[in-house]
């Protein structure tokens, strides 16, 4: 992304597939990069006028999906991986189940589940793997189990859910039903400490990064 047509302007969302394919989404080129390991493009996604402020990325790796989130455009879609094709769009702008206010981060689970961070809804958006809307958590406060400043958003194996919130310099977890279990951190630069945390991905092994 140093060089050539793909150089990166404002790179925000990074995703990698199961052929270590690494997607980044562009928010000043409105477009998403998928490059190899050796940094070589291999297919740009996007075309004129589809994107508007491309942020978080995730891919479904069973389905060959890439999720993109488009914060101004208040709506997610769904690319195929291997050409780029575009196969749907979810959502527009609003507060009913299904839409949304500034989505920002991105989580597919194991089983093809889409978890959407609808930053200004303040809550956690769930779609199956067919964009279909299946449920929501979240309100807006500043006590524990509620959600001020949501961003980055993650599932382990089993099925809890990890929200990073860089109001609350956290991040909460909670069950499969949005009930809260316990939150990690506190503002600060030491270690288990955060200092506006942005994002959060679940690895296989269920180590979380933040």
């Amino acid at each position: 992304g140093e060089t050539g047509t793909a150089r990166l302007a404002k790179p925000v969302g990074i995703a990698v597939d199961g052929e270590d394919r690494v997607f980044v989404a562009d928010a000043t080129a409105n477009r998403v990069f998928g490059y190899g390991l050796d940094g070589r493009l291999l297919i740009a996604i996007g075309r004129e006028g589809e994107l508007d402020n491309p942020s978080g990325l995730a891919v479904d790796r069973k389905r060959n999906l890439l999720y993109v989130a488009d914060a101004k455009r208040h709506q997610v879609l769904c690319y195929s991986t291997g050409d780029g094709a575009m196969v749907r769009k979810i959502g527009r702008r609003g507060g009913a189940p299904g839409e949304f206010n500034f989505p920002t981060n991105l989580f597919v689970d194991t089983r093809g589940r889409l978890y959407v961070t609808d930053t200004m809804n303040f809550r956690i958006q769930v779609f199956d793997a067919d964009g279909t809307f299946v449920s929501e958590f979240g309100t807006q406060g500043d006590t524990p189990g509620s959600l001020n400043r949501p961003k980055g958003v993650g599932v382990d194996s089993e099925g809890h859910i990890y929200v990073v919130d860089s109001s609350f310099n956290n991040f909460q977890t909670f069950d499969a039903e949005g009930q809260l279990l316990l939150f990690v951190g506190s503002v600060g630069r030491g270690p288990g400490e955060f200092f506006l945390p942005a994002g959060l991905f679940v690895d296989d092994r269920d180590r979380i990064y933040v």
